[in-house]
């Protein structure tokens, strides 16, 4: 498991991990305008956005495949001491969490790695797993990214690229996505819009409502 080799490994957490990134803080004014209270953050890694948004009055899940991960980011939550927080165990493919149990679901960085069948099954559960009205907001690397077609290809757009994080190297699936098949991926909601993000040109900042 390639993300649990590299958390396992990590002795404590880098600053970048503990960092929200910009387009979620952005986004909070709209949370609380559409009144959103139950928050799952798919593929938490270490926790950084489930704990940046249940310091802020949310109640938070976190899903993650690493045990590695959810280990540190559970320890993080008990030195922080914060409460409505809580971690469990499983695939962006097969999130083990109810129908229609959150008002708001965000994935950062992470739904790209993966080949488009597992893609499209992520994006399946996500809308599952929102209440009507529900929003979803979440980033994907884009066709435009420098590191499209480095690596091997394992299929369209889709390829197992080197990753080198805190000197630690391994090669991971990187799906690109063009803007058209981004609005593709989110035709089962209500409205979507699919927009370049700011702080990351190469990716697409995608937000949904069921």
């Amino acid at each position: 498991m390639t993300w649990e080799r590299y958390y396992s490994t990590l002795k404590r957490l880098p600053r970048r991990m503990k960092k929200p990134a910009a387009f979620v803080v952005e986004e909070l004014s709209t949370f609380r305008r559409l009144e959103t209270r139950s928050v799952l953050d798919l593929g938490c890694g270490t926790g950084r956005h489930t704990a940046y948004l249940a310091k802020k009055g949310f109640d938070v899940v976190g899903v993650d495949v690493s045990k590695s991960a959810l280990k540190m980011a559970n320890e993080w939550v008990r030195e922080e001491k914060m409460t409505d927080v809580a971690f469990v165990r499983g695939t962006m493919t097969n999130v083990p969490l109810r129908n229609s149990g959150f008002s708001l679901v965000i994935s950062v960085s992470v739904i790209h790695h993966a080949v488009k069948k597992d893609i499209v099954k992520t994006i399946a559960e996500v809308h599952r797993v929102l209440r009507k009205k529900g929003l979803f907001l979440a980033n994907i690397a884009s066709v435009k990214d420098p590191r499209y077609s480095e690596g091997e290809k394992v299929e369209h757009n889709t390829f197992r690229i080197l990753e080198a994080f805190e000197e630690k190297r391994f090669e991971e699936l990187h799906h690109f996505f063009t803007k058209k098949e981004a609005f593709q991926m989110l035709s089962s909601f209500a409205e979507a819009e699919v927009e370049i993000l700011k702080e990351k040109p190469n990716y697409w900042k995608i937000t949904a409502i069921k």
